[in-house]
């Protein structure tokens, strides 16, 4: 059964609003890899009626993010792009990320992992997110 490497930075961490969603069984297999950083930068703004972080696309433009790494099956997967609105609110797009402990330098510290980013185009449409 394949696996897919998921980066969150949000309310899908430990202790956050929907961390039960990757910790319920009923929606499929996860295993907490552990803490990792954007290789790049990405612009991460909190807005909203429940102040949800939102993280663009657009890499080279603001932070590198933390977040979490985790391990999930492909029922994961699916229940992860539900809550998500993939691939009409958020895109899921492989981009590279450097888990904790590793060197930033080294060529293998780099993994590229699934993330998901808000598309632009429902933050122009949106005027509850700016």
């Amino acid at each position: 059964m394949p696996t897919y490497r998921v980066f969150v930075y949000g309310t899908l961490k430990r202790g956050e609003p929907n961390a039960h969603i990757m910790s319920n069984p009923k929606t499929g297999k996860h295993k907490f890899v552990g803490g990792a950083v954007t290789k790049e930068a990405y612009p991460l703004f909190v807005a909203g009626q429940w102040n949800i972080p939102f993280m663009l696309g657009e890499e080279g433009k603001g932070f590198r993010i933390h977040g979490e790494l985790y391990d999930v099956d492909e029922a994961k997967l699916k229940a992860l792009d539900t809550l998500e609105g993939h691939p009409t609110v958020y895109q899921r797009t492989l981009r590279p990320v450097i888990p904790d402990g590793k060197n930033a330098n080294d060529d293998d510290a780099v993994e590229e992992v699934w993330m998901y980013t808000l598309k632009s185009e429902v933050v122009k449409s949106n005027d509850n997110l700016i």
